[in-house]
């Protein structure tokens, strides 16, 4: 026989936990086979997603440094990378330039690449079905071994991302939710729809939000959720801190904006509980890191190379020194962000 919380089991048959295709509720446990791993039900967030039962998502990475692809200021674009190190709160201007310069797009990456889906658009706000790739460790651009021409012309565009292996590519063009492998770098198949619209992605373990439609796209089940909570951000232009503690901030109002806003993604809430910025800006730059995250650039009514930090145990935001500011432009915001291990 044996006991489990408010459960006793007396039979000598099989227990059977709920599968893939079993409906849910909340606190049921099962074992996914495909990733080989017990995982609980949360019914409570993002539409309901199953959570994994094995190392906490907060410290299956541990990220030590940022970059920054590409952006502009006063309608030039760059094709300049700028690397962020955590440790020392400094950025530097690499030599290994973008293969192209790109603005209003948004990437995915894994711990040696980033993909911006739109990447060789070369001019200000400018749609293109080109999908180009920077390389953590060789810090240059990529121009080969993954597809390099997307389902169609991105502006505006978002991705969301499940941990290193996975994305998923929506509007800025078309409804159409399109999957990419980040093992592979190609496309998949198209995994559901939704409104179209120029957007931005965030998302935490189990679910990420496209902003534009304030849908919720559980990863575990690849489907959309409207959400009933606020939207993540106050336009498409205010981007977000996506750390790995559950609660994400970003621009409350539209763009620029000086106040935070705050969302859980545990419970799947998004208010207006935090007070305001140390800076007045939208359209920024924003990397995330282990324990804090930064604003490195933003839109402000002009482009300016100013930078922030973000500490997550305190909620708390503070001005960056020189040394944190973006370097080799003029000023810089609405780029494409990645970070590695």
């Amino acid at each position: 026989m044996a006991t489990l919380k408010n459960t006793r089991i007396n039979d000598t048959g099989h227990l059977t936990l709920p599968g893939a295709t079993t409906s849910a509720a909340n606190g049921d446990i099962r074992f996914n086979g495909s990733q080989g791993r017990i995982e609980t039900y949360q019914a409570q967030s993002g539409g309901g997603f199953w959570s994994s039962m094995v190392q906490p998502f907060v410290t299956r990475q541990i990220i030590t440094t940022g970059y920054i692809h590409g952006g502009y200021a006063a309608s030039v674009v760059w094709n300049n990378t700028n690397r962020v190190t955590f440790a020392t709160d400094t950025t530097i201007d690499l030599a290994g330039r973008q293969e192209a310069g790109h603005n209003y797009k948004d990437s995915c990456h894994n711990s040696n690449l980033c993909w911006s889906f739109g990447g060789a658009a070369n001019g200000h706000c400018v749609s293109s079905s080109g999908i180009r790739a920077y390389n953590h460790r060789t810090e240059i651009q990529v121009t080969s071994g993954y597809t390099r021409t997307g389902q169609w012309a991105y502006n505006n565009n978002a991705v969301i991302q499940q941990e290193l292996n996975t994305a998923w590519v929506s509007q800025g063009g078309s409804g159409a939710i399109w999957r990419w492998d980040m093992t592979t770098g190609t496309f998949a198949v198209q995994q559901g729809s939704q409104a179209d619209g120029g957007s931005w992605g965030v998302q935490h373990e189990n679910y990420g939000v496209f902003i534009s439609s304030n849908t919720a796209y559980k990863f575990a089940t690849t489907t959309p959720v409207v959400r009933s909570a606020t939207n993540v951000q106050g336009d498409k232009h205010q981007h977000a801190i996506m750390f790995k503690h559950a609660n994400m901030v970003a621009g409350r109002e539209g763009n620029p904006s000086t106040n935070w806003r705050e969302t859980n993604f545990y419970n799947d809430q998004t208010q207006d509980v935090i007070g305001a910025k140390n800076f007045y800006g939208g359209e920024e730059n924003m990397v995330v890191g282990q324990d804090w995250g930064y604003a490195v650039g933003w839109y402000q009514g002009n482009h300016v190379v100013a930078s922030a930090k973000f500490v997550y145990a305190t909620r708390s935001s503070s001005v960056g020194g020189t040394s944190l500011n973006a370097k080799g432009v003029n000023g810089q915001s609405s780029a494409t962000m990645s970070w590695r291990d």
